[in-house]
């Protein structure tokens, strides 16, 4: 029943994708805005000189955040195991960033934090298309992913399969760069809350966090208000940007942190004379893969199951 009923949503969605106009296409539930125009733009960023060694900066950064974003893991999982009741701060709800649906993003929220996971995508695929086309990777599509065809989703890039082919060297550049970029974004809207033009990053955090550790109400359309556009927008640019460059960071399978994880065990090691064999990466990959995974389901879950 299961491959019958998928086999006539295929059927179905190619159908549509047939009559609608070129640069859009369905999948699931999801209109894609999609183009393989632009390349030539691209290209004349990505062949800058200092270009590659840009890409470089971001390599060493993404491996440097990977520590980094484990120990948060970590951190906030040990934290999860000593709390005696679960609070906002645990629901799995709250892993979503859905505003009204999300207890720290309250529905007046929605256009800065629609705004900021648009942004947040964008600079990430991006930086994967530039660092493409200075490794002369074709970028085969690009696009938009809109949720019912209304509210963006992600940002995307399809590159050649020439990706697979190419130099270890050259796949780090790729995989990393997303990465790098969401931190510098995040750092220059941070840098914008400090200044005279928004309210503090304290007030802002205080507005739609703050409340959870003195057991006080969540955020109203009143207190969003409050904080006016700009510091709203800066403020989940930032967090949200900061969300990104971490989540990626981590050395799991599916993310750019994992794949940066194995493609450097396959590389440094061979540059020294010496090579881990394919079984014994895998088993590394997958066992950080793993224990992230954990982790994470701690600091969710520990207090919900009295852990």
């Amino acid at each position: 029943m299961s491959r019958t009923l998928s086999s006539h949503v295929t059927a179905l969605e190619t159908a549509i994708n047939e009559r609608l106009p070129r640069g859009l296409k369905v999948g699931f539930l999801t209109l894609y805005w999609h183009s393989s125009r632009g390349t030539t733009a691209l290209d004349g960023i990505a062949d800058r000189p200092l270009w590659k060694c840009w890409s470089d900066i971001g390599v060493v950064t993404l491996v440097s955040l990977q520590v980094t974003a484990l120990a948060l893991v970590a951190t906030a999982a040990y934290l999860a195991l000593g709390q005696s009741r679960a609070t906002a701060l645990n629901d799995p709800a709250n892993t979503i960033a859905i505003p009204g649906l999300n207890a720290f993003m309250p529905v007046a929220a929605a256009p800065y934090i629609v705004a900021a996971l648009l942004v947040a995508t964008v600079v990430h695929e991006a930086g994967h298309a530039l660092a493409c086309r200075a490794e002369g990777i074709p970028v085969t599509e690009w696009g938009i992913a809109l949720f019912l065809g209304v509210v963006p989703l992600a940002a995307y890039v399809l590159p050649d399969e020439a990706l697979d082919a190419a130099s270890a060297r050259s796949k780090l550049r790729v995989y990393a760069i997303g990465t790098f970029h969401n931190l510098l974004v995040a750092a220059a809207a941070f840098a914008v809350l400090r200044s005279p033009f928004a309210a503090s990053p304290t007030e802002a955090y205080v507005t739609y966090f703050g409340w959870v550790f003195v057991d006080g109400a969540a955020p109203s359309a009143a207190s969003v208000a409050s904080l006016g556009a700009l510091t709203n927008l800066c403020f989940w640019v930032a967090l949200l940007n900061a969300n990104v460059t971490l989540m990626n960071a981590l050395p799991v399978t599916a993310l750019d942190g994992g794949r940066v994880l194995a493609i450097t065990l396959q590389w440094v090691p061979a540059l020294r004379g010496r090579a881990f064999g394919r079984p014994m990466r895998v088993l590394v990959v997958h066992s950080a893969s793993v224990l992230t995974v954990v982790l994470v389901a701690v600091a969710v879950f520990a207090p919900l199951v009295g852990l």
